[in-house]
Formats: structure tokens, C-alpha cells, sequence
């Protein structure tokens, strides 16, 4: 049996991860459980929704949820969430744990040490100790360098945090014990990506000549809007033809709005909010902006290189590995809206005289970074001695 383990099922890249793995799982016979908590105004930092939660127990998939598991930090709670899980991994003696998220994480490695699970394996999702400053970033960093003799097995969404985690103090046998798996996304085709670009952008009133810097993501501090709404102003001085889209929502909408207003953008700014089918979006953009604090490796990423779209972003953790790799792959310094600024550029040059790299990479990424490699992969580790390494092929 294998559980997955992970804090909460909003909306979400780590989470979308944890559904298809499972449901592929659950699908072909094999004695899955996912155990979770919930989101909520009171419990969630971010994406106070259960959206993936939902399509869980919509498709069948065993599922137990912890009601103290919570991503904010709660000594009563986390107990109470530490004695919920040991619990049950002591009743189900499963032989494999698949951990997923920060907060679940250091509760679930405990909890395996305290029932007895001989294979613990943390899928690093980016490390919260990546993000900047502040007491939680140390007390994670200092508990993950403790919990490493805890974990049998690791999975990267990237190399580089493997090397953060080494740069910062920790053992440097953690190689050792890594598998390294870019997270793997579904794609429609490129007829049927030109067919919703030109309806899509018809509905938006879009013209073919306009340029369109798109972003998709919850409005709150992680993915940073505001400073794409800053961005959005500097370049648009330099480029006439500039439109900005962000398709998502979250609690930091207002404040855009209010940014977008004052920075009399809002005739070249659009908020369509949440769209329950986002993936034809993904073909509307020319570029597309990632402006996260931090990331591990987002699915938005690779599905707009699967498009055929350049992407300009901040580099951090599986950022930097996308942009060594790809030449579609623009970097700026965290938080450097010039040089963001400059970068969108260089991608609009990309589109004009190398639309056969784009092409050329694209179709890397469909072939290589879609879900059923994804899953090929994670169960080659299920089915590998504890140790051994898997990585992907990333020749571009």
C-alpha cells in the first residue's frame, strides 16, 4: 500500500500532482490512500479552496481527512494532527509513505518514525527555507537538516533545490538518496491550441498585431501580482501594441484592481478571475510572466513551453534549472523589475527571428515533461531499492 500525505488539496500544482498520481494508481488496481487536511478562511494562508480535495472523492480515490492538519502553525493542533496520522500508518502498515508539502512533511516523517514505516519518501514541492528571511525559514531549515536521517528517499521537482539544501548547511549525501522528476503536465494539441488563440482572443477583444503578456495563478503574496501589475507599466512605455492579462483569483484582487487603476492601466489590463478550463488560455499568450517570490517548478511553466510561448521570470529554485536548459527561458533577478522589463524584450525578439527554437522546444516538452512520463518515473522509484537514482533526461 502507499499513502500520500500532503497538508491541504486546493487548487494547485504540488496537489494537481498528487491527483493524477493517485487517480493513475487507483485506476489500475493498485491500494492508494491519500490522508489531508482542509483549507479554510481560519486554517490557510493561501487558496482557501478544497477544489482538488473535491475532484478526489468525485473520482473514487480513498481518502481520509485529518480535521487539525493545517498549513499555519498551531503547536495544539499540530499534536493533534501528529497523533491522527501515527495512528492510522500504524493500523494500515503501508509499505511506502509519499510525502508532499512542508507542513505535512515534518508531522508525516515524525509520525512514520513513531509507527514503524520503513520507506518514507518527501517530495520536495521547493523548500520553504528558499523564501526570504523570517523565523519560519530558520526553524524549517534547521528541522529539515534534523529530518534528513528520517527520510528514506527524496523527489526534486528541481536540482537546484538539492544544491540550496547543500549550499545551506545540509548533508551533502543527500544525492545520494535523490530522485530528481520535473513535474508533468497535459497538452492540447497545437491545431487545437491555434483554433482556441484565435477565439479566445476574438472573446477578449484581442487583435492579432496586439502582444499579450499573460500570467496564470492565485492573486495573493507568493505569486506576487503587484509587481506584474509594475512590470506591466514599465513595459508598456516601450511597447505600444502591450496587453496584460493574469487569469486567477485570490484575496489580493482588490488590491490589483486597485494598483491597475492607479497606474491607469486598466485599459490594457484584464482580470478574467478563476476559469475552470484555463489550459486554452495558455495559447493566447505571447509571452508569458511568472513573477513568484518563490516556486518549486510550476505546471504553468511548462505548459506555456508546450505552447510554443517564451517566459520571462524571477529565478528560484526549478526556475533556475528551466532557464540553464531552455533558451526560451528568460531570468531576472528576484524582485528586479528592470531587468524583468528588459527580458520581455528579448523574448519578443525570440518570437520574431527564432520561432523555430520555440518550435524546437515545445515539442521537447511534450515529449518529455507530460504526465505519463511523470508517472513512469515515480514508479520507477516505487519499484527501486531505496537510494537509487532517476533522473530525467534534460538535453535541449
Amino acid at each position: 500500500m502507499v499513502i500520500h500525505l500532503i497538508t491541504r488539496l486546493p487548487m494547485g500544482g504540488a496537489t494537481q500532482l498528487v491527483y493524477e498520481i493517485t487517480q493513475r494508481m487507483h485506476n489500475s488496481g493498485q491500494n492508494v490512500c491519500i490522508f489531508t487536511g482542509l483549507s479554510d478562511e481560519q486554517r490557510s494562508y493561501s487558496a482557501k479552496n478544497n477544489r482538488i480535495l473535491e475532484n478526489v472523492r468525485a473520482a473514487g480515490i480513498p481518502v481520509e481527512v485529518c480535521p487539525y492538519l493545517q498549513n499555519r502553525i498551531s503547536p495544539l493542533n499540530d499534536l493533534r494532527a501528529l497523533l491522527w496520522i501515527t495512528r492510522r500508518l500504524w493500523k494500515r502498515k503501508p509499505g511506502i509513505v509519499h510525502i508532499h508539502s512542508s507542513k505535512a512533511g515534518i508531522l508525516g516523517r515524525l509520525a512514520c518514525k513513531l509507527a514503524g514505516i520503513q520507506r518514507v519518501i518527501f517530495h520536495v514541492h521547493g523548500w520553504p527555507f528558499s523564501r526570504p528571511g523570517g523565523v519560519a525559514r530558520r526553524v524549517y531549515l534547521a528541522l529539515e537538516h534534523a529530518f534528513y536521517r528520517l527520510t528514506t528517499e527524496y523527489i526534486f521537482v528541481s536540482r537546484q533545490d538539492i544544491l540550496d539544501f547543500i549550499q545551506l548547511g545540509g548533508n551533502p549525501n543527500i544525492e545520494s538518496k535523490s530522485h530528481v522528476i520535473y513535474p508533468g503536465a497535459d497538452f492540447l494539441s497545437p491545431e487545437n491550441g491555434q483554433v482556441h488563440r484565435q477565439d479566445l482572443r476574438r472573446q477578449l477583444g484581442l487583435g492579432d498585431g496586439d502582444h499579450v503578456v499573460g500570467s496564470i495563478g492565485r492573486l495573493d503574496y507568493q505569486k506576487n501580482p503587484q509587481i506584474f501589475v509594475t512590470i506591466a507599466q514599465e513595459y508598456a512605455k516601450i511597447d505600444p501594441t502591450a496587453y496584460f492579462i493574469w487569469i486567477g483569483e485570490g484575496d489580493e484582487r482588490e488590491e490589483v484592481e486597485k494598483l491597475i487603476n492607479a497606474l491607469n492601466l486598466s485599459d490594457r489590463f484584464m482580470l478574467p478571475g478563476y476559469v475552470e478550463d484555463v489550459e486554452p488560455y495558455y495559447h493566447i499568450f505571447d509571452t508569458f510572466a511568472l513573477t513568484s517570490r518563490h516556486e518549486g517548478l510550476p505546471l504553468s511553466v511548462i505548459k506555456a513551453l508546450a505552447s510554443g510561448t517564451p517566459v520571462v521570470e524571477f529565478l528560484s529554485n526549478g526556475m533556475v534549472d528551466l532557464n540553464a536548459q531552455f533558451r526560451s527561458v528568460f531570468g531576472a533577478p528576484p524582485g528586479d523589475v528592470k531587468q524583468f522589463v528588459k527580458q520581455l524584450g528579448n523574448a519578443r525578439l525570440m518570437l520574431i527571428e527564432q520561432s523555430d527554437v520555440l518550435e524546437e522546444e515545445a515539442q521537447y516538452v511534450r515529449e518529455n515533461l507530460n504526465r505519463d512520463r511523470m508517472y513512469e518515473q515515480i514508479m520507477a522509484v516505487y519499484a527501486s531499492s531505496p537510494g537509487s537514482i532517476i533522473l530525467p533526461s534534460t538535453d535541449t
